[in-house]
């Protein structure tokens, strides 16, 4: 409001509109809850603050709005619905039922159709809340959290949570295999980690940092081997174009099986033992309200204890990796390895679950 409706009392404006809509006082002063005397002074007040007659009495009872009165009937339904609907706004915002979320996710999620049975719900039940989602790569995405960049997200779950992340696994899944479509091992339906000692493989970046360390060292401590790594790039996209280019291997999590890419193939690892990855739900560690509304939304898809936080998991519930000692890549560094060394970094690794078993259910990992 502008002018002088800016320096009137929205009380009066509701009283003057009733009174317009009833056309009687007494109806008017019982629908706002006053009495009559009182809703008469009310109307007296506006008419002298605006300096024109707005409405007559004609006979005992009814109501007459005159000419001016019509004119600014109209400007005072307009103000009180404007402020109702700035009221309601307002409140949702409150509540977090309004607003924006940005949300970061893993390219494999959005390729294996898990988004929308965790989102789909949520913009269902918030439809006042606009998600805006981004594809990152894992160390993007938990940077994104930490500078307040990103509300939440869902990324392979590290094995430790930076400070001011918080996060809780949601989904777990087995490893896999990206192969050249003209590589030997595709004859095979399943492929033995034994097989693979030999092999070129095409990884992700490491972040010992987090606990971010590439799949393949995962299943080389497994199979006793150390990888040859030939290409590394945080992006798991290129990472299955070098895969499509035939410059290796690369070890995927089972859901990317889905894809179909250029002259690439997928197959399992054969064995009873095969090493499973979680994914997490991460937020940051001071949540707006509409964050909150996500977080508890997502909480009901926790691997435990019915999606509430609790302490955190076991030792054997983990991927425990080898050390960042252990996965230098660069080939004459390795070349210099004893055997040892190779003992000692499949002794370092164990597994969430495996395919014979019932994997282990996750829970919030508290920060440490």
């Amino acid at each position: 409001m502008s002018g002088p409706m800016s320096d009137i009392e929205t009380r009066l404006l509701r009283s003057f509109v009733a009174v317009a809509e009833e056309r009687h006082f007494a109806s008017a002063a019982e629908r706002l809850g006053i009495s009559s005397p009182t809703l008469t002074q009310q109307i007296q007040k506006l008419e002298s603050q605006l300096g024109t007659k707005l409405l007559r009495r004609k006979g005992n009872t009814k109501v007459v709005i005159t000419q001016p009165g019509q004119r600014f009937l109209s400007h005072a339904r307009d103000v009180l619905g404007r402020l109702e609907e700035g009221t309601a706004a307002t409140r949702q915002a409150g509540r977090g039922e309004l607003g924006r979320l940005e949300v970061g996710f893993m390219a494999s999620l959005s390729t294996a159709g898990l988004m929308p049975g965790w989102i789909d719900a949520f913009e269902q039940a918030h439809p006042a809340i606009d998600i805006r989602l981004r594809r990152l790569t894992p160390m993007v995405l938990i940077g994104g959290i930490m500078r307040n960049e990103l509300d939440a997200g869902f990324t392979r779950a590290p094995n430790k949570y930076p400070s001011g992340v918080r996060g809780f696994e949601i989904y777990r899944q087995s490893l896999a295999l990206a192969l050249p479509s003209k590589h030997p091992l595709t004859q095979h339906e399943a492929i033995s980690l034994a097989m693979l000692a030999g092999e070129a493989f095409v990884n992700t970046t490491p972040e010992p940092d987090i606990g971010f360390f590439g799949y393949t060292e995962i299943i080389a401590g497994i199979g006793n081997f150390i990888p040859r790594v030939v290409k590394r790039d945080e992006d798991f996209m290129t990472v299955l174009a070098y895969v499509g280019h035939n410059h290796g291997i690369a070890v995927v999590p089972e859901t990317v099986k889905t894809m179909n890419v250029p002259n690439v193939v997928f197959r399992d690892i054969a064995g009873d033992q095969v090493p499973q990855i979680s994914i997490a739900f991460v937020y940051g560690s001071d949540p707006s309200p509409s964050a909150n509304l996500l977080i508890r939304h997502m909480q009901r898809h926790a691997l435990r204890n019915g999606g509430k936080d609790a302490a955190p998991p076991h030792p054997h519930d983990r991927i425990i990796i080898p050390s960042a000692r252990d996965l230098d890549p660069h080939p004459e560094v390795r070349a210099k390895r004893a055997s040892k060394d190779v003992g000692r970094g499949a002794a370092a690794c164990t597994l969430r679950g495996s395919r014979s078993a019932r994997a282990p259910q996750g829970e919030e990992m508290s920060q440490r």
